[in-house]
């Protein structure tokens, strides 16, 4: 090749962009800075064929490389996109490419092939971030005002389905909305807590959370009977099991799926696109508040002992990860509030 070996590094060095120089031969002739940092590179590949030293390093990129032989391929004209890049640490980073053939300066003949891609991870993470925003913005607000609408209707027609039947409908109905994000966005069944970690001692330590917070019920029901006697109907049991109708016993599967999209739909959503050091507290309040919402049906009382519950569980949850474990609190409180006489 014709290159000027000191008036091209003085080119290329402050470009910010990476640059790749083949000969026809397919030997790496000059890598600039920029393209040594962005790739993990060193300037030992200068003077080496590209295929063993590209191939070599046990990561596969075949898009990166598509480029040079969509370059070498079709030399008559220049190949534009992006494309993923997996450097050897694991890590990657979206690129944005441009690959094309070198010509002589009266354009007959071939030189060689250029490579020019730059670092557009930041703006590709921002722009995923934008649509990830958007999809739950809509899907939240779709979903909130498609459920009042049912709920509207339901009132309306005098309560015609038992409680239970629309709690397992909005719950259906959340799930079916997570199940569109994670189909849409970069949300994924992996992020909604399915993995066990640690399961024994989670379970054992959500077991004791749900035995103290149901001790914590009692105490709650025996000063409120002190205080307000005419709040719980007296001439039901303390314990009322009459309460544990045939249609509680889909509760636990209703449990399961309110853990999944809580945590799937409302939390894990909103902990992606809301930033800052507080987007973790700020995805639990407004998480909280939300399924608090949707249980407007079932009066005040229960839809601040909503909030309440999925706040705690939320901040249980970005302790431990998974939601196998948070569902024993909530069966436990769920139910014990029927059977105490909460709701």
């Amino acid at each position: 090749m014709t290159f000027d070996a000191q008036m091209l590094p003085r080119i290329l060095r402050d470009v910010t962009d990476g640059v790749i120089l083949l000969d026809l031969h397919g030997t790496v002739m000059y890598v600039n800075p920029s393209g040594m940092r962005i790739l993990a590179l060193d300037d030992r590949v200068i003077g080496q064929k590209y295929a063993p030293t590209m191939f070599g390093n046990g990561v596969a990129n075949d898009s990166f490389h598509q480029f040079l032989l969509d370059a070498v391929y079709d030399k008559g004209c220049s190949h534009h996109g992006s494309c993923d890049y997996i450097l050897p640490d694991g890590k990657t980073l979206k690129l944005g490419m441009v690959s094309s053939f070198l010509k002589n300066e009266d354009g007959t003949e071939s030189e060689g092939v250029v490579i020019q891609f730059s670092d557009v991870t930041e703006l590709a993470d921002m722009r995923r971030r934008e649509h990830d925003a958007t999809m739950v913005f809509v899907s939240s607000l779709g979903f909130l005002c498609f459920w009042t609408i049912i709920t509207s209707i339901w009132e309306t027609l005098g309560r015609p389905l038992p409680t239970g039947t629309m709690t397992l409908t909005v719950t259906l109905l959340g799930f079916i909305v997570m199940a569109v994000l994670v189909s849409k966005t970069s949300i994924t069944w992996k992020d909604v807590g399915l993995k066990p970690h640690n399961l024994k001692r989670v379970l054992i330590t959500d077991g004791i959370i749900a035995a103290a917070a149901l001790l914590l019920l009692c105490v709650i029901k025996l000063l409120v009977m002190r205080l307000s006697p005419g709040f719980f109907d007296t001439s039901k049991p303390f314990f009322n099991w009459g309460a544990l109708t045939l249609s509680r016993l889909s509760y636990p599967f209703v449990v399961f799926l309110q853990e999944l999209v809580s945590r799937g739909f409302v939390h894990e959503s909103m902990r992606r696109v809301i930033s800052g050091k507080h987007r973790e507290t700020a995805a639990i309040i407004v998480s909280s508040l939300m399924f608090g919402a949707l249980h407007y049906f079932l009066g005040l009382t229960y839809m601040v002992g909503a909030m309440l519950l999925l706040g705690i569980l939320g901040a249980i949850y970005r302790k431990q990860n998974t939601i196998w474990g948070l569902c024993i609190p909530h069966l436990v409180l769920g139910l014990a509030v029927v059977v105490l006489g909460f709701v």
